[in-house]
Order: structure tokens, then sequence, then C-alpha cells
């Protein structure tokens, strides 16, 4: 229901400042269960705190939806990097694994509703395919960038929002 809202442009933001370095730590506590009982390693990385004017709720599901794609697709080192910088006036999230990578022709086709590169993954057979559009109708209404860089060797999944410049004390 929430694509389609989305995509109808009928969804509305409840929009907040709030610290999207803490709430991307605070997603990372969630996977910890995944990582001791499954093996995975994924590491967050943050070279600032960044304060965005957004709705935390839907940017957090943007967030859990490329974590969530980076388990499926990630490499047999089981290996995920949760990557935030911030420059001038926008803070970038990037969300990198170790797969196979996505070929170049499927690239344009990745962010479509229902749309999986591989069918048969063992760890995406469970995936409804749609997560990848609520992350483009996300991040658009926002009015954020977001893309893919994939080679033979993983993907790396990123988006960008613009920040909220500190407050100057009085």
């Amino acid at each position: 229901m929430d694509i389609s809202k989305l995509q109808s442009g009928t969804m509305t933001l409840s929009l907040s400042e709030f610290n999207i370095t803490q709430t991307v730590r605070e997603i990372m506590t969630r996977y910890m269960k995944l990582t001791e009982q499954e093996g995975y390693h994924i590491k967050f990385i943050a070279d600032a705190e960044a304060m965005v004017m957004a709705d935390e709720l839907k940017m957090s599901q943007v967030i859990y939806n490329l974590i969530n794609n980076a388990i499926n697709y990630t490499g047999e080192d089981k290996k995920i990097y949760v990557e935030q910088s911030a420059a001038g006036e926008w803070v970038t999230v990037r969300v990198r694994d170790t797969g196979e990578g996505v070929s170049p022709e499927n690239l344009p086709y990745i962010w479509d509703r229902y749309y999986k590169v591989d069918k048969t993954h063992k760890r995406a057979v469970t995936g409804t395919g749609l997560g990848l559009s609520i992350v483009k109708s996300v991040l658009e209404l926002h009015g954020g960038r977001y893309g893919v860089e994939s080679t033979p060797g993983g993907s790396t999944f990123w988006f960008q929002l613009k920040t909220v410049p500190p407050q100057e004390e009085k």
C-alpha cells in the first residue's frame, strides 16, 4: 500500500529535524543478532554527525531496504559496509556489499517495482521486489539524490539528502 501511495503522490511526509547519523547507528543495533548468529559483518563508518529535515520513519525504511538488499546479495564473506559522509550542504549514505554485482544491462531496471536481478538467489527468494522501488520513491519525495555503482565484486547503493546547518548558540 505504501508503494502505491508513494507512486500516486498521495503519501504525505511527516518532516522533522533529526540526526540521520544517530538513526543509522540505531538501525545498525537491530542487525546485531544477524551478525552474531549468521556470521554477517556489517560495519558503519561516519565522518561527522549530520542533521537533516526529513520524514525519519520513511528514511529509516530507505536505510533498512538498502541494508537488507546488501544482505541478500553480499558475497560469501558476508561483509556489508554502511558509510556516511557529510560535505557542504549534502550528507551521503552508501551501502556496499561484496557480491557479484549487477550487470550494466540490468542497472536501469533495478529501481522498478518487482524487478529482481537474480530471481533464484538463495537469500533473495523471500523478498517482494519492492525494496529499491520504495527507496527511489521516498528519496524522490524528499528531493534527494540516489544511485548505484556496481562491479563484479560488489554494489554500492547511495543516497544524498540536504543537511540542516547547525544552529548557532545565542
